[in-house]
């Protein structure tokens, strides 16, 4: 899904959100960036996995997927061919080597992660997640697209109180950093945005309120 904010000052705001995984969707965000030309690419990873993703792209090796990301992966095939690593996260990474802009995650940091991970998700958390895995194995998923299938996969995840708590977190740090990079990018005029689609509703309706016409970039510092 795409949508484009206009800030007070003239600049252009593209936010993307793709499905994790899908071929297709990398496809259609190359286009995008093609068009949009943007000076800046922010992308819901942490800032860390920009530099491994750059490694990745000069000497490819295998990549362990949990138990869940397998789940994920093969019912989401069902949409579409799959890839790893996400090609939402590869072709930013490539349009920025390309055209020599400047890229930034914008997700928390892994010791962050680590932090809020210990502070919310506790050991009965744990064990009704090692649950649900059998459960979601056997659930059935009603979803004609992928948009809905990741949806309705994340209804079945975060009825783990503890995660769905890490998610929120998430959240936060990603609509923080993004104002931060645009706050300190104010001579840059099309700053493109590229975030999970299960973020992106969520930071659309954010960014749509905190960058009002009559507020400028500066009053989010």
């Amino acid at each position: 899904m795409i949508d484009e904010i206009h800030l007070p000052n003239g600049s252009e705001i593209l936010v993307f959100g793709g499905v994790k995984g899908l071929i297709s969707e990398g496809e259609k965000l190359e286009k995008e960036l093609q068009a949009f030309r943007p000076e800046l690419i922010l992308v819901s990873i942490p800032e860390e996995s920009i530099e491994a993703l750059e490694k990745f792209m000069e000497e490819p090796y295998e990549i362990t997927l949990s138990d869940y990301e397998l789940i994920y992966g093969t019912v989401l095939s069902e949409y579409g061919e799959v890839m790893v690593p996400p090609p939402i996260y590869m072709e930013p990474i490539k349009y920025a080597r390309h055209f020599t802009v400047g890229i930034h995650g914008i997700d928390m940091e892994e010791e962050e992660y680590s932090q809020v991970y210990t502070e919310n998700v506790h050991a009965f958390d744990l064990v009704r997640h090692s649950v649900r895995k059998r459960l979601i194995m056997r659930h059935s998923f009603k979803s004609e697209t992928p948009e809905d299938f990741v949806e309705e996969w994340n209804l079945l995840i975060n009825k783990v109180k503890g995660l769905s708590r890490v998610d929120e977190e998430r959240l936060v740090s990603i609509e923080k950093n993004a104002v931060a990079y645009i706050s300190e990018n104010n001579e840059k005029k099309r700053i493109a945005i590229v975030l999970d689609y299960e973020f992106y509703k969520s930071f659309v309706a954010y960014m749509k309120e905190h960058f009002s016409a009559d507020q400028p970039p500066e009053a989010l510092e």
